[in-house]
């Protein structure tokens, strides 16, 4: 499941050079860009700059209310600020009100997403069935319900799933290795599947953390039961 917690921005012990993200217009949440924590005056501002990673960034006026967004390992931090200062002297810098207090919501491998991600299939256990197209219809950091539109195993059997999932505007094509750990059928012929992640590879997993705390920022997140 995930829990949502008011925190301060002490308890997030964030880092000087830490990469966070900033959305201009608090109406459109899904409009942000990457910039760089340089600095912080406890109760009076923090202090924001351009990312190294990223020429984009958004333009700013003194006065104008934002939305300052942070990943960690174990959840989505979120809070609304304004903009006090803009420095161009001697390096570009923004300065913003500093939080009184932080929607902080916690990611545990139970949390779901409602999504609708095109992937395609294969078999570890029967090289013959490979390629089988369908989606992701949920996910959390534990595993994902499948909907296929022709049959891949039978429980117990492993799987391998291909799809491009988006983080913060970047879009990268990841094979999962997963477990089939439950199967039914609908009444329309589609096969539904639980499926367990077993990947081990850090660089994948890193992207699945990404996509889903990305999603969980800004979409319905569920627990499973």
């Amino acid at each position: 499941m995930s829990s949502e917690t008011a925190a301060s921005f002490d308890d997030l012990n964030l880092k000087l050079g830490q990469i966070v993200q900033i959305h201009p217009d608090v109406k459109n949440p899904k409009r942000r860009y990457d910039c760089l924590l340089v600095g912080s005056l406890p109760g009076e501002s923090i202090l924001l700059t351009t990312s190294p990673k990223s020429d984009a960034f958004p333009e700013l006026e003194e006065g104008q209310m934002v939305v300052i967004r942070i990943m960690s390992a174990n959840g989505v931090a979120l809070f609304q600020t304004r903009v006090l200062f803009i420095s161009d002297m001697p390096v570009f810098m923004v300065y913003v009100d500093f939080p009184s207090a932080v929607q902080f919501r916690m990611v545990r491998s139970s949390s779901r997403v409602e999504i609708a991600l095109p992937v395609l299939v294969y078999s570890l256990s029967h090289p013959s069935l490979s390629g089988v197209a369908g989606k992701i219809s949920d996910i959390s950091l534990g595993g994902a319900g499948l909907q296929l539109y022709d049959d891949i195993g039978a429980v117990g059997d492993m799987l391998e799933l291909k799809g491009k999932f988006e983080v913060g505007g970047i879009q990268r094509t990841v094979k999962l290795k997963a477990e089939i750990r439950n199967k039914k059928a609908e009444a329309s012929g589609n096969r539904l599947y639980g499926i367990r992640f077993s990947e081990s590879d850090e660089d994948k997993l890193l992207v699945l953390f990404g996509f889903i705390f990305n999603s969980m920022a800004f979409g319905d997140v569920q627990s499973v039961s």
